[in-house]
């Protein structure tokens, strides 16, 4: 039965790479890997834009509240998520979600806070391929120009992405500098405490 139900895992999260997909998977299984990792690898499985994910999610609570989820153990988990961003994002991301390390971790808790670190990544993604789209258009003032408006959009819409015609408006508005330029991990930090800034805590 155990075999079966990792079998409809497999094919509900319909991975893009099947092959690292089962890798994962199974590796997640078989490894004499913590709770922690365990869930994480769960968590990573399939993007959280399809339905898979959120059974996913209900593994990974199941998995660490059997094995005695606390704030620290959530807190260990969000952090593991946050690996590949940058350190001063990940640091003040995780002062926002971080629970006490006593606390209990009701499931909705769980499910936005992982959520949130799995958008953050996709949001880096993004910010990463407007900088590359800019090109020889990458400086100073331009790149003012998209995170005022990266932050504007935000905290109207909750959305990320732009349309083609809303960066051509701010690459016309933009303020020149003359040859002062951002660099790329300047650009995405700067893009990513605004997403951070902009995330709506518990009270």
């Amino acid at each position: 039965k155990q075999w079966y139900q990792r079998r409809v895992r497999v094919i509900e999260n319909r991975p893009k790479d099947p092959i690292n997909f089962l890798s994962q998977f199974f590796r997640s299984y078989v490894e004499e890997a913590s709770p922690i990792i365990k869930a994480q690898r769960l968590l990573c499985l399939t993007h959280h834009s399809r339905p898979a994910f959120n059974d996913n999610v209900i593994s990974a609570y199941k998995l660490l509240r059997d094995k005695g989820l606390t704030g620290k153990t959530h807190n260990e988990l969000l952090k593991g998520l946050c690996n590949g961003l940058p350190p001063v994002v990940t640091e003040r991301l995780l002062e926002k979600l971080a629970c006490k390390d006593m606390d209990a971790v009701p499931h909705l808790l769980f499910y936005n806070n992982v959520l949130t670190c799995l958008v953050c990544h996709d949001y880096k993604k993004h910010s990463e391929l407007l900088y590359r789209e800019l090109g020889t258009l990458s400086d100073r003032g331009v790149c003012e120009a998209l995170l005022q408006l990266l932050s504007d959009h935000l905290e109207s819409s909750s959305k990320y992405e732009l349309s083609s015609n809303q960066v051509g408006r701010a690459i016309l508005s933009a303020k020149s500098y003359g040859q002062q330029f951002i660099s790329s991990e300047e650009f995405v930090v700067c893009a990513l405490d605004t997403f951070v800034d902009v995330l709506q805590t518990p009270p």
